[in-house]
């Protein structure tokens, strides 16, 4: 496995078939932090009084959207429970992930450690983690339907996987929200967008991470 220094000094991994990267060469944690959390979690923390959110991730990779994600509901002035589910084909073990410099924080360990049995295991007394090792093409939401306030998705490249980002899928993403969720991902490829309000989304393109033109955070309607 391929470990590579980011824009921001953090760490990421070149997929060893795909020749993919995990995350962006500009920085992998402020990649992660602009799309995945502030644009994703906050957004949906900030419209919610419930204190509970529930996240579904298209991609779980060396687990940092996870670990920002559990620090950010963590760290808050009243912790926010979160419910957290992820579909990954390529896990990364755990000795690999004892690699990545992204903290030294324990609780990263555990995320990792936690196994890949589709169980819903505590992580903390307000962070619940599910992690299923399964082709998202071929993974069952039957019983997932409108569970989520947000999707993170961060699959691999559409040219890398094009099966991935196809309206079939996009279909399944929006099966899976409540109304009003959303949807964010770093890839606004015309294709993307397209496949995206086929399936139902309003689609807002915002300013990207670390530089990159644009993102896109996609929302099922109210109605």
């Amino acid at each position: 496995m391929e470990f590579l220094k980011t824009g921001d000094g953090s760490l990421t991994v070149r997929h060893e078939v795909l020749g993919e990267l995990y995350h962006s060469d500009r920085g992998a944690i402020g990649e992660a932090e602009h799309i995945y959390i502030q644009a994703g979690f906050d957004r949906i923390a900030e419209s919610k009084n419930s204190g509970q959110i529930s996240v579904f991730e298209m991609g779980f990779g060396t687990g940092l959207n996870c670990w920002l994600t559990y620090c950010r509901a963590t760290g808050a002035k009243i912790p926010i429970r979160v419910d957290y589910r992820a579909v990954e084909l390529y896990p990364i073990g755990e000795a690999d992930a004892g690699r990545l410099n992204y903290t030294e924080d324990p609780a990263f360990s555990e995320l990792h450690r936690s196994p890949w049995d589709g169980e819903v295991h505590a992580i903390s007394d307000c962070f619940l983690l599910a992690k299923y090792r399964a082709d998202l093409s071929a993974f069952d939401f039957g019983s997932l339907a409108g569970h989520f306030d947000v999707v993170y998705f961060d699959a691999f490249a559409p040219d890398a996987q094009p099966e991935l980002w196809s309206e079939e899928v996009m279909r399944k993403m929006y099966s899976i929200l409540k109304p009003g969720g959303t949807l964010v991902t770093y890839s606004s490829k015309g294709s993307v967008k397209c496949a995206l309000r086929s399936a139902g989304f309003e689609v807002t393109r915002l300013p990207g991470a670390l530089g990159k033109r644009h993102m896109v955070q996609a929302v099922k309607p109210l109605d």
